[in-house]
């Protein structure tokens, strides 16, 4: 049904399409001769503000006066003229004119970006600027369309942002005469925000509104409010930082033209995803401002957490509410900024802790291994290479000897989510895993420790599948080593055998022992902890390329001679070893100047050669 207005006549006449007139005079409901005669009211029809037509629900408006506004007459009979309470000019209130619902802004608490969707037909011989100009002309209020299209079939479409526009133009539907006589047909409807189509021209458009709001000097940015730029906005183009092609965009205009920035302002942007910035190369950013927008939560801004900020700007975002206490909300930023100095304006005070900058930090050279005793390199080479040999064995009972009566061994696992190699699963790690960053029920911490050395072998074959490691990516670092006590860490990488996976998994460990020496001067273990994660990207390439064992090497160092308690060990452990008595073992060692590995073998050679004699395996008694 269209409502046609006489503006001749000075408002008084209303015509229903060929049906019954209706005079103001004569009152509201005189002439009707049914109840939907004019225009009844279903709430059946009405979906979201609009009838099954799409044009806004006029219920409850008077019938000569669509849109709700009750006039207010000057004289008896006259015409009359609009009065405008403050309600009413408010964009709520437009919005309730029109039958649409309210939707507030998180920011602001007005609806002033909603978007509306204007269809005006028979538009083609009329063009883009006269439809423009009379709209213009005939609206109190500024008027700004974005993304004009002509359709096929004569229809002109084109965007407005806010109530009061919608407000605006829809009471001038069919109040505009057009060259031909009829009146300018305008239909409003709520809509999403108008597409976007980044062509080279749009593209083009934006670098230069970048380039434009560039400072040099100050070596600032400035994209604040960036969708109301004032040239886009009068070529039509919503160019809104919330739409990921745009943001994506500038952010390589920076990348490209401008990587110097140090300063960049993205306030009055209603982002809420600050993820396409993360993902940015800004090695020179460190002052951002972020305020006016709508981040939710403190969480968002991990993506960010790898830029060097010293000034930040959050204020009037919505995550600004979430803490009560102004220090958690400094804690908060300066987790992910260590090097923050200003936030929301404030100076901060300087950062408990280290004072050493990350740029002019070198860090050390990597060994392949640290030993402080030199001595006990032939100890650790033959510990590792018979223990490990053991445990990749079908047979892994044979390590019972290794281990102390009341030995403990602990077993836990991460996965270190910065290293981009493939990800292989470790489900069946989980029920033995002593991670305390995962495992929070108390009594699993007790019951996945292992006490005593059966129940560490019998683990070795229920909770471990079976393995084999690669010797030549080994690392070990001595801690301690006395002859009370050898305290070493074992680095590197092993492969599963049977595994549900495609390919053999992979895996790096750390593993620290703890030895002292039985009642008969053997080291034992007395402490196994087991450290797994993924193995990175170069660890698993390189995997099985060389797996000779290594030797252990001393960190920088000048071999020296070991102390009286270290020889004693060695001799005692020599004599086991080579079955002589601890006095040849101890010519033997001091010939070779205490160097275990080169005695070893100059042992193996002459007992070979038949050159040892034979009072060197006679053994005291006593």
């Amino acid at each position: 049904m269209n409502i046609n207005i006489d503006n001749n006549n000075g408002g008084r006449r209303v015509t229903t399409g060929g049906r019954m007139g209706y005079n103001r005079r004569r009152g509201r409901n005189r002439g009707r001769s049914g109840p939907d005669r004019f225009h009844q009211y279903n709430s059946n029809n009405r979906q979201g503000g609009f009838d099954r037509d799409g044009d806004a629900d006029m219920a409850g408006a008077s019938r000569d006066n669509p849109h709700g506004v009750r006039p207010t007459y000057r004289g008896r009979g006259g015409g009359h003229q609009r009065s405008w309470s403050a309600g009413d000019r408010s964009q709520n209130s437009a919005a309730r004119r029109l039958g649409l619902p309210i939707r507030q802004d998180a920011s602001s608490g007005s609806n002033s970006s909603t978007w509306f969707k204007v269809t005006i037909p028979f538009a083609r011989e009329l063009g883009k600027d006269y439809i423009f100009q009379s709209i213009n002309n005939a609206v109190e209020i500024p008027f700004s369309p974005y993304c004009f299209l002509m359709g096929n079939d004569g229809k002109a479409m084109f965007y407005i942002q806010g109530a009061d526009q919608a407000s605006a133009l829809q009471t001038m539907n069919k109040r505009i005469t057009l060259p031909n006589g009829y009146k300018m047909i305008i239909t409003v409807r709520q809509s999403e925000a108008p597409p976007f189509k980044m062509d080279q021209g749009v593209v083009a458009l934006i670098e230069a509104a970048v380039q434009r709001r560039w400072n040099p000097v100050a070596l600032m940015l400035n994209l604040s409010n960036f969708a109301n730029d004032d040239v886009l906005k009068a070529e039509g183009i919503f160019a809104s930082l919330t739409r990921p092609n745009v943001f994506h965009r500038i952010v390589e205009i920076i990348e490209e033209k401008i990587p110097q920035m140090e300063i960049l302002d993205l306030s009055e942007n209603k982002l809420m995803k600050l993820d396409v910035l993360g993902s940015a190369r800004l090695s020179s950013l460190k002052r951002l401002n972020l305020g006016k927008n709508q981040i939710r939560h403190d969480s968002e801004l991990e993506t960010l957490k790898n830029l060097k900020l010293v000034e930040v700007n959050l204020e009037n975002n919505p995550l600004c509410n979430q803490f009560k206490d102004p220090e958690k909300y400094i804690s908060a930023i300066r987790k992910r900024f260590p090097k923050l100095k200003v936030l929301d304006g404030n100076d901060l005070p300087a950062p408990i802790g280290t004072a050493i900058d990350e740029e002019e930090a070198v860090v050390p050279h990597r060994l392949p291994g640290s030993v402080q005793d030199h001595s006990v390199n032939g100890v650790l080479t033959s510990f590792n290479a018979e223990f490990f040999r053991i445990f990749d064995s079908s047979n892994r009972q044979g390590l019972l000897d290794a281990y102390h009566d009341q030995a403990i061994f602990t077993m836990s696992y991460f996965i270190n989510f910065e290293h981009q190699s493939k990800q292989w699963k470790f489900d069946k790690y989980f029920a033995d895993s002593r991670n305390f960053m995962k495992v929070n029920d108390e009594g699993k911490k007790l019951r996945v420790v292992k006490l005593g050395r059966l129940p560490i072998v019998s683990s070795f074959t229920s909770a471990f599948p079976p393995t084999t490691h690669d010797f030549g990516s080994f690392t070990v670092d001595s801690h301690i080593a006395t002859a009370a006590l050898i305290v070493f860490t074992v680095y590197g990488v092993f492969k599963e055998l049977e595994s549900e996976e495609k390919s053999a998994p992979i895996r790096a460990f750390y593993r620290t022992f703890v030895l002292i020496p039985d009642g008969a001067g053997v080291f034992k273990i007395v402490n196994d902890q087991l450290t797994l994660t993924n193995a990175s990207g170069p660890q698993a390439s390189n995997a099985f390329t060389n797996n000779a064992l290594p030797s252990m090497s001393v960190a920088q160092a000048v071999p020296t001679m070991p102390s009286e308690d270290i020889k004693n060990q060695m001799i005692v452990q020599f004599s086991q070893q080579s079955g002589m008595n601890e006095g040849f073992s101890r010519q033997c060692l001091e010939v070779h100047e205490w160097n275990y590995d080169k005695a070893g073998q100059a042992f193996l050679e002459l007992n070979g050669q038949g050159k040892i004699p034979p009072e060197a395996f006679v053994k005291s008694s006593t």
